[in-house]
């Protein structure tokens, strides 16, 4: 067992974690704190990609930004200025670079020790974290590991999983200004299921199937779906597959909890900072972030990122039709992108609009999957 009392233990060194650090490297008062950082975690190799406004806290770390987006459906396609928005993108091997190199020697108050966390306990004010090994005492506990409590546990567990290819082609073929968001003019497979592309020069790429599913798939599944893509969009261009990025992200109805069981203050995926009607998660990992220095530092009531009232309420009935009617996902995708500018669908899935702006973008959308969810979920 460690003699040290540390100011505070982070587990885990992931997004969620080095977002938080950052945040609290920000507030007066912060070289006066003494942190371990425990993780046996091999960071993922993936992207972050992410829309904004305004210029990010990391922006430094973005390597491409897009202000065109294109949406592909299976009746009709269109592509948008989305101005003020732009879309961004942040490699994973780039983020992790910039706070294990830079970062972590820079805070001499952050000690990171590889650890695989096996137990938390609280005993009096203190915490003690336990690995195999030994015990690292800390007065405050933040944990982006995997937890099982929750507020209100999960009916739809649905997941966002993809598999994706950084290629290069032998010539140019790709719009290096555009995203092309969702292109649904794949085959529906009793999923919802579409194909993404981030350009980064006219020969490189990163074309990613896509999935909203309960449950994973063999890589071939992916696999075939991108070389046929390949074939039938781009008349067989040759292309070299420089590497592949592959994940899984919730989208599930759970109504998360700041805290976990053994009082320890949840991050990250496990305190719901992923948006569950699009797997989109760096920004509200930040905000969050940011939240939660300014709330540790000022000792105020530590707040909640989770999506609650009516926008929790708009993202059940979603994540309800793609898990009973899993072939009613593009429809819908389809009607919104058809019906509703871009900037308009950004503003509402940050949950900036008002009711009377979320009344007319679900005006334009096929009502009876909904009716059926709200009966389902609300009058039964």
């Amino acid at each position: 067992m460690e003699n040290k009392i540390y100011d505070i233990a982070v587990l885990g060194a992931g997004c969620a974690s080095f977002q938080l650090l950052y945040q609290m490297s920000l507030q007066a008062g912060w070289h006066t704190k003494q942190i371990a950082l425990l993780s046996d975690f091999v960071p993922q190799q993936r992207s972050w990609c992410f829309w904004s406004k305004e210029a990010q806290p990391l922006q430094h770390l973005v390597r491409k930004s897009w202000q065109k987006m294109t949406f592909i459906g299976n009746k009709f396609s269109k592509t948008e200025n989305i101005l003020p928005y732009q879309y961004h993108y942040i490699p994973g091997e780039i983020f992790f670079d910039y706070f294990q190199e830079i970062f972590l020697p820079q805070n001499k108050n952050i000690t990171h020790f590889s650890s695989k966390i096996e137990g938390i306990k609280k005993i009096g004010k203190t915490f003690s974290v336990t690995d195999a090994e030994k015990s690292y005492q800390a007065q405050t506990v933040f944990s982006s590991l995997p937890t099982m409590h929750t507020s209100i546990p999960a009916k739809i567990k649905l997941k966002q999983h993809f598999l994706g290819w950084f290629i290069k082609t032998e010539k140019s073929v790709f719009d290096e200004t555009t995203v092309t968001i969702m292109d649904f003019s794949i085959s529906q497979c009793n999923d919802t299921r579409f194909v993404y592309i981030l350009p980064f020069t006219g020969r490189e790429a990163l074309i990613e199937m896509t999935v909203f599913s309960p449950d994973l798939y063999d890589n071939t599944v992916y696999e075939n779906v991108l070389i046929n893509y390949m074939k039938t969009h781009f008349l067989d261009i040759q292309f070299t597959t420089e590497r592949t990025e592959k994940g899984a992200i919730p989208m599930t109805d759970t109504l998360h909890s700041r805290v976990g069981t053994n009082e320890e203050i949840l991050i990250g995926t496990s305190a719901g900072a992923v948006k569950a009607s699009t797997g989109y998660a760096f920004v509200r990992i930040g905000q969050d972030g940011e939240q939660l220095a300014e709330d540790f530092f000022h000792k105020k009531k530590l707040r909640s990122i989770a999506t609650k009232g009516r926008f929790r309420f708009y993202e059940r009935l979603l994540l309800g039709i793609i898990n009973d009617e899993p072939l009613k996902g593009s429809l819908i995708f389809e009607k919104l992108f058809k019906k509703t500018p871009m900037i308009k669908i950004f503003k509402f899935l940050d949950e900036d609009t008002d009711l009377r702006e979320e009344m007319v973008i679900f005006s334009k959308l096929p009502f009876k999957p909904f009716l059926k969810q709200i009966y389902k979920q609300w009058l039964r």
